[in-house]
């Protein structure tokens, strides 16, 4: 399989509504293909610090509960919600200057075993 260029991922980013950053690299590109579902992200704080029982779950990449996350429209995002331990306080296109922002990893799926917006997946 042929490596998707530069353009193409634009446009397919594009056509999602999603921002590109004007010097992101292809695997960067590709990355929020992969895993953004849209450009209108969460400002989240974590209610609590995860406990031993969320170690491997997603949410446990969050480390402190006095700081202020944005994390992209995605399926990480969704299961960190679905946690009950994050306060989502509103969504928005662009993170505040005070948040920090917290990009899916990229592995992500081999990790926790899925999150990809690959609808076979």
């Amino acid at each position: 399989m042929a490596t998707p260029s530069k353009a193409s991922l634009t446009k397919e980013l594009r056509k999602l509504g999603i921002d590109i950053p004007a010097s992101a690299s292809i695997s960067e590109l590709s990355h929020r293909l992969k895993y953004w579902q849209s450009n209108e992200g969460y400002r989240v704080r974590l209610l609590r610090n995860p406990s031993a029982k969320f170690n491997n779950h997603p949410i446990s990449l969050l480390e402190n509960k006095t700081i202020l996350y944005w994390l992209p429209d995605s399926q990480m995002a969704q299961d960190m919600i679905a946690s009950k331990i994050l306060l989502v306080l509103g969504r928005t296109t662009k993170p505040s200057k005070d948040a920090i922002i917290f990009d899916v990893p990229s592995d992500y799926e081999s990790r926790w075993g899925h999150g990809s917006n690959n609808k076979s997946n």
